[in-house]
């Protein structure tokens, strides 16, 4: 279904034609098949249009449902850093997918990579009265103030705002984001199938969940198959600490062969890391990096990537926020498996 998956939408967006096209049926009969109420279709054409939905990631357009309802709604969207390709992203697929109904408006913030404004944000968005909330912030630090955040996310949601997460938080609320186990096992896999042996795994400050989860599938895929790795941990975000981080590791372990650079900011900086050491990329060092299509346009050579689908959880947020303001069943959240997009930063190690 590779050709498939490549043939949805602008900005990624899966829509219900995609689904239809990839399974060779009318649009009408994947609409009433995915809908589930009970048209009777045969059974092997229900299972060619369901394989070909979940092939694709494609989630029921609930917002469209709200709007035919006549249920607009202002929804808050809280990003971590907007100079951040990974979170421009999420904002460029969740407002152009809010804008193309005409009637719901998405306030976007940037908390800055402060959880103490992110909560300020929470709190003013709640006073302007919003009818969902969407928290896509990652790479900060989600520890200290979380009690904190967590009855404050609660007394909105009492008071019937529509809570989700873009990533692993810990909280009670709807969560749509990939498997970022499944990110580092798949970053550290690619490197793997290619003979690179000696690995380094380059992240920012682990002061989130997401990284964690990555650097433990990283690591677990490595020890699975007998090959010691190497954690560089940046002090701090940003070009400058991910080239000192670099430079460090090769100071200690330089026979490092391949890099996963476990986010989408160390992703960007780690070629120009690598360079600074006097090694190129690919011919002396393989880069894997993590990440949404938007990190394509800031490296050279194009990065080998995991990909997040970004646009498809910020849009199944949006979607189960629209559905739970007009009353109807909301899509449930769900843990995507990763993809990985092929680059030219991995080459072939040959000792």
């Amino acid at each position: 279904m590779s050709k498939n998956r490549r043939s949805a939408g602008r900005n990624g967006t899966t829509t219900l034609a995609d689904v239809a096209r990839a399974a060779g049926v009318s649009i009408s009969t994947a609409g009433r098949v995915l809908r589930d109420e009970g048209w009777p279709v045969d059974p092997a054409l229900k299972e060619r249009v369901r394989r070909a939905a979940k092939e694709l990631s494609y989630v029921r357009n609930a917002m469209a449902r709200t709007l035919r309802a006549g249920s607009p709604a202002m929804v808050g969207l809280i990003v971590g850093n907007m100079l951040d390709p990974y979170y421009g992203e999420i904002a460029e697929s969740v407002t152009r997918y809010a804008e193309s109904t005409g009637q719901i408006l998405v306030a976007v913030c940037n908390m800055q990579r402060d959880p103490k404004l992110e909560m300020v944000y929470c709190q003013r968005l709640w006073e302007h009265r919003v009818g969902g909330l969407i928290l896509a912030g990652g790479g900060f630090d989600q520890f200290t103030y979380h009690a904190d955040l967590r009855q404050l996310l609660d007394g909105m949601a009492r008071s019937g705002v529509v809570v989700t997460t873009l990533s692993p938080r810990d909280l009670d609320f709807p969560n749509f984001n990939v498997d970022n186990v499944e990110v580092g096992r798949l970053a550290a896999g690619e490197l793997l199938r290619h003979g690179h042996r000696h690995i380094g795994i380059v992240v920012g400050p682990l002061h989130n969940r997401v990284l964690r989860q990555r650097v433990e599938g990283a690591a677990a895929c490595c020890r699975d198959a007998g090959v010691a790795y190497y954690l560089a941990e940046a002090s701090e975000f940003g070009p400058q600490g991910i080239d000192r981080s670099v430079a460090q590791m090769y100071e200690n372990a330089p026979d490092i062969t391949g890099i996963i650079a476990a986010s989408g900011v160390t992703s960007i900086s780690m070629v120009h890391a690598v360079m600074a050491t006097g090694r190129t990329v690919p011919g002396d060092v393989s880069v894997i990096g993590v990440g949404g299509s938007a990190i394509d346009r800031f490296s050279t050579p194009p990065l080998h990537r995991i990909d997040q689908a970004l646009a498809t959880c910020g849009r199944a947020a949006l979607d189960h926020i629209a559905a739970c303001v007009a009353g109807t069943p909301p899509s449930k959240d769900f843990l995507l498996r990763p993809s990985i997009v092929p680059g030219r930063s991995i080459a072939p190690w040959r000792a």
